[in-house]
């Protein structure tokens, strides 16, 4: 087993163990514009959460202040494609594309800072025909909440996702 691998192991369980914070909860926004036909979205995360998700999804240490931005902004596409899925009925997943982050001031003067994702997903067609899986952090954290606040057709619809959850049509 190779040094890297043994050093990404042992910050993996450290960084498990030694949680920062008791709440486990995303909080997104996102809003459909009809005639772009995308669903724009923003995610706030925790960061801590944010690094320990992207090291065990891709096996590489990463670090929201280390890591160069564009290697960081790769692997966080490539884990939302994988954990926010939407789906059409027939089959058809949506394509996600990446916009940026912006690292929450506020909070980054606590021991919890937290990051705003930025990112549009396609939606052509009837969005109410879409159905989205909302995982983000789920495989990591027992009790993630994952929270979402979707702007459609002049509608507020609330959702709310569990990692036992599966799938939700948007806008029930």
């Amino acid at each position: 087993m190779s040094l890297q691998r043994v050093i990404l192991i042992l910050t993996l369980a450290c960084a498990s163990w030694a949680q920062a914070h008791s709440l486990h909860q995303s909080t997104a926004e996102a809003e459909y514009n009809s005639v772009t036909q995308k669903l724009e979205v923003s995610l706030t995360v925790f960061i801590n959460d944010l690094e320990l998700a992207l090291m065990r999804h891709s096996e590489k240490l990463l670090s929201f202040e280390k890591t160069p931005a564009d290697q960081f902004d790769a692997v966080i596409l490539d884990y939302l494609t994988n954990c926010l899925v939407l789906t059409n009925d027939a089959g058809k997943r949506a394509t996600i594309t990446w916009l940026g982050r912006e690292k929450d001031e506020e909070s980054a003067k606590s021991n919890d800072p937290a990051v705003t994702l930025y990112f549009e997903m396609s939606v052509p067609g009837d969005l109410k025909s879409w159905t989205l899986r909302h995982a983000v952090f789920g495989n990591i954290f027992k009790d993630q909440v994952n929270l979402m606040h979707l702007k459609m057709a002049g509608r507020d619809v609330q959702m709310s996702f569990k990692a036992e959850d599966g799938t939700k049509r948007l806008g029930m």
